[in-house]
C-alpha cells in the first residue's frame, strides 16, 4: 500500500498555531490535541495515528511536515509501529521530509519502531532547518518482540537520517548524517560496540540555530547531571559540531527510553527561557 501524510502550519491572524494544509490516506491520520500537553507553549500539539496493525510487505510510507515563519507543533504519535514479517523478497519503505521555516519550532518523538521475525525495512528522513528554527527529534528501534524471546529475527533494517541548514544564499549545509544498517545474518550485532546485550536503541537530537556553543554546553551538563543517575540504560550525550546536542541509549525497555526522552525534550525549551 502507498499512504501519505502532508500536513503544514500556520499562523491564524490573531497568532494562534493552526493547521494549514492537512491530508492524510490511509491508514494515516491526525488529531489536533488540547495545547497543555505540548512541549511548547502556546504552540499546537497533534498526534499521528495509524489504524493498520503494523507496516506490511510492499508498504510505502510517505510523510511531509512543514512548518511555516513562527510556528511551533508538538507531534506524537498513538503506538507502536509494527513492522510485520514478510516473503522473501519484499521490503516495507517509509521517506520522511520535514521542512522547519525560520524561527520555527518541531518536537517529533514517534513511538518505538518493532522489527518482527523476517522484517525488512528502510526508511529516510531528510530535514531542512532555516534561521533560528529548533528541532527535537527522537527515535527509537526494538531489536524484535522481546517478550516472545524474538530478537535480531528480522531480516534487514536501515535508517538514513539527514539534517541541513538552509543558508541565505539557498544553499544547504549539513548538520546532522547519521546511518544505521542492520542485517543480522551478515552482521553480529550482539558484539562489542554494537547492540552487546541489550535490546532497544534511541536517539534524540536537539538542534537550535540560535544557540550559541556556551549555551549548549550549560544545557549539556544539565542533561549528564540527570543521565548518570539512569539505571538499566547506557546513555551517551555529546554537543553535535554545530548548534546542538545528540544523545544515544541502549536498553532493555522501549518504556524507559521513552520516559527518558520525554523528560529531558522537557528540559530544553525550560533550558532556553
Amino acid at each position: 500500500m502507498n499512504s501519505k501524510l502532508k500536513l503544514s502550519t500556520k499562523l491564524s491572524p490573531n497568532g494562534k498555531n493552526q493547521l494549514a494544509e492537512y491530508f492524510a490516506t490511509p491508514p494515516f491520520k491526525v488529531m489536533v490535541l488540547a495545547n497543555y500537553s505540548g512541549i511548547w507553549q502556546q504552540g499546537l500539539n497533534a498526534m499521528q495515528m495509524s489504524s493498520s496493525p503494523g507496516v506490511l510487505g510492499g508498504d510505502r510510507l510517505d510523510i511531509q511536515i512543514s512548518l511555516a515563519k513562527s510556528t511551533a507543533l508538538s507531534l506524537n504519535t498513538q503506538a507502536f509501529t509494527r513492522v510485520q514479517s514478510m516473503n522473501v523478497g519484499n521490503c516495507a519503505e517509509q521517506i520522511t521530509q520535514i521542512h522547519l521555516a525560520e524561527q520555527s519550532r518541531l518536537f517529533y518523538l514517534p513511538h518505538p519502531l518493532v522489527l518482527h521475525k523476517d522484517s525488512a525495512f528502510k526508511q529516510k528522513t531528510l530535514i531542512e532547518m532555516c534561521e533560528k528554527s529548533e528541532l527535537i527529534y527522537g527515535e527509537i528501534i526494538a531489536v524484535g518482540r522481546v517478550l516472545n524471546d524474538e530478537r535480531f529475527a528480522f531480516r534487514q533494517f536501515s535508517s538514513h537520517l539527514k539534517i541541513y541548514a538552509r543558508q541565505n544564499d539557498g544553499k544547504k549545509r549539513p548538520l546532522v548524517s547519521d546511518c544505521l544498517q542492520w542485517q543480522p545474518s551478515a552482521m553480529n550485532l550482539t558484539a562489542l560496540s554494537q547492540m552487546e546485550n541489550y535490546s532497544h536503541q534511541g536517539s534524540l537530537i536537539y538542534l537550535n540555530l540560535a544557540k550559541s556553543a556556551v549555551e549548549l554546553k550549560a544545557i549539556l551538563q544539565v542533561i549528564h547531571t540527570q543521565i548518570a543517575e539512569e539505571k538499566n540504560l547506557l546513555v551517551g550525550a555529546s554537543l553535535l559540531n554545530e548548534g546542538g546536542i545528540m544523545l544515544r541509549v541502549l536498553g532493555h525497555c522501549a518504556e524507559q527510553i521513552q520516559m527518558l526522552f520525554q523528560e529531558i525534550a522537557q528540559r530544553f525549551p525550560t533550558e532556553n527561557q
